[in-house]
C-alpha cells in the first residue's frame, strides 16, 4: 500500500473541480472519533455529491436485478439510474460516473445485471482519498464461492490508475459460513443506502449486492465501529489484504 503523499499542502495532492450543479454546499467535518486524524480531502465535485446524495430523502426500496446489461460505456452499466440518489438525477449521474471509472479500471463485472444462475454475489468497493482503490468481491457461482480482489495504484478521490494486484482463491466451508453469518448481521437489504454522514476527510465504503434477482447498494462516509465495518473489513481479510491501521479509514 502507498504512503500518504510528504507534502504540507494537502490541497496540492488532488486538482480540485466544482461541479455546477452541486456548488455552493455546507462542508461537514468529520475528523473525529475512531480513525486516523489526518486530513484527507476530496475533490470538491465528489465532496459535494455525497453531501447532496441523502438529503433526507434515502430509498430503502430494492431495485431488480436487470437480467441484460446495457454497453459497457453506458452511464448505468454497473449502477442503475436512480438507485443512488433517486431525487437528484444529477447527483445520481455524479456519482455513478465516480464509481464506475474504478469499476471499470478494475475490469470488474457489473453486479447489477447479466446473466446470472442463482447464488449470489457481493462486493465492497473501496475509494480513500490518499491511498489505492480496492474491491473484494465474494461470488457463488453455485459450484464454489470465491474471493476476488483487485486494487489500483491511484486515489479514491482522483484517478482510477492501473491494476497493481488481483488476487482469487476458494473460501473454505468455516470461512464461508463466517461471511454469511456477518452479512445476515448486518442486514444489507434493509439498509438505507446512505446513512447522511459525510465530511471532508475519509474514504468511501460501498458494499453491492445480488440474490434472489434482487440488487442491493449501501454506502457509508468512513463508516464507524459496527457491524457494516466489520463485514467489511471481514472481505478484505479473506482477500488476505492486510491494511495499516494509518491507512484504514
Amino acid at each position: 500500500m502507498p504512503r500518504a503523499p510528504e507534502t504540507n499542502d494537502l490541497r496540492k495532492v488532488h486538482a480540485v473541480q466544482r461541479h455546477s450543479d452541486v456548488s455552493n454546499v455546507t462542508k461537514i467535518d468529520t475528523t473525529i472519533g475512531w480513525y486516523s486524524p489526518v486530513r484527507i480531502p476530496i475533490p470538491t465535485v465528489i465532496l459535494a455529491s455525497a453531501i447532496l446524495l441523502c438529503g433526507g430523502s434515502c430509498s430503502t426500496k430494492k431495485p431488480s436485478f436487470r437480467s441484460e446489461c446495457p454497453s459497457l460505456d453506458a452511464g448505468d452499466y454497473y449502477f442503475p439510474k436512480g438507485v443512488l440518489d433517486p431525487s437528484r438525477p444529477k447527483v445520481d449521474e455524479i456519482i455513478r460516473d465516480w464509481y464506475s471509472k474504478y469499476l471499470k479500471a478494475m475490469m470488474e463485472p457489473s453486479l447489477s445485471c447479466g446473466a446470472r444462475k442463482g447464488g449470489f454475489a457481493y462486493r465492497f468497493l473501496w475509494l480513500r482519498s490518499f491511498h489505492h482503490p480496492i474491491a473484494v468481491r465474494v461470488e457463488n457461482d453455485g459450484s464454489a464461492v470465491t474471493v476476488n480482489a483487485v486494487e489500483l495504484d491511484g486515489t479514491g478521490g482522483s484517478r482510477p490508475g492501473g491494476v497493481v494486484k488481483r488476487t482469487q482463491r476458494i473460501l473454505s466451508r468455516a470461512e464461508q459460513n463466517q461471511f454469511l453469518a456477518q452479512l445476515n448481521q448486518v442486514g444489507v437489504g434493509e439498509m438505507q443506502r446512505e446513512a447522511g454522514r459525510f465530511g471532508e476527510d475519509g474514504a468511501q465504503w460501498v458494499l453491492e449486492g445480488t440474490e434472489n434477482d434482487q440488487y442491493q447498494v449501501v454506502q457509508r462516509w468512513s463508516p464507524g465501529p459496527g457491524a457494516y465495518r466489520d463485514l467489511c473489513d471481514l472481505l478484505l481479510n479473506l482477500a488476505g489484504l492486510r491494511i495499516p491501521v494509518t491507512e484504514f479509514y
